[in-house]
């Protein structure tokens, strides 16, 4: 992977006010190939994939759905709450691909960790193997979202 034109423009359509308010990459100014790289290479030595990954957060989002905005129950391991919004967000990345914007909110039961994620997170890290940059406020970290998941 190089860092070629067309991933200059995507990173230039996760800057603040583009797509989102906050934009994509909180205050990272590494290249958009080496957040990719990076992360990456977190989740090959997990011996995952991003698809692996996104899917758990899928899983929930779509469970927590069914509690319309309220705390629900998942799996006896987690408590989630969907939350949904005005408008639709489309991805930077320029795929035709957008979404309503929608957040969850999973805290695990355990030991009331939280963490935080957008239906288009999801799709980032899905189709895209982006995380985020760091301070983003929705960037995960890979290997704590793994973790979280219980998946590593």
């Amino acid at each position: 992977m190089k860092d070629d034109p067309e991933f200059r423009t995507i990173r230039q359509n996760m800057l603040p006010g583009k797509f989102s308010a906050e934009g994509f990459l909180g205050d990272d100014d590494r290249s958009l190939v080496d957040i990719l790289r990076d992360d990456q290479a977190v989740v090959e030595r997990l011996g995952l994939t991003h698809v692996i990954i996104a899917q758990k957060m899928k899983y929930l989002t779509r469970q927590g759905k069914a509690g319309l905005e309220k705390p629900i129950v998942v799996d006896d391991a987690y408590e989630v709450v969907v939350e949904e919004f005005m408008g639709r967000i489309p991805c930077p990345y320029r795929d035709s691909w957008g979404t309503y914007k929608r957040n969850t909110t999973v805290k695990r039961l355990r030991d009331g960790k939280v963490l935080i994620w957008s239906d288009m997170g999801i799709h980032l890290i899905a189709d895209h193997g982006f995380y985020q940059g760091l301070g983003s406020p929705f960037r995960i970290d890979p290997e704590e979202l793994a973790e979280f998941l219980g998946l590593s």
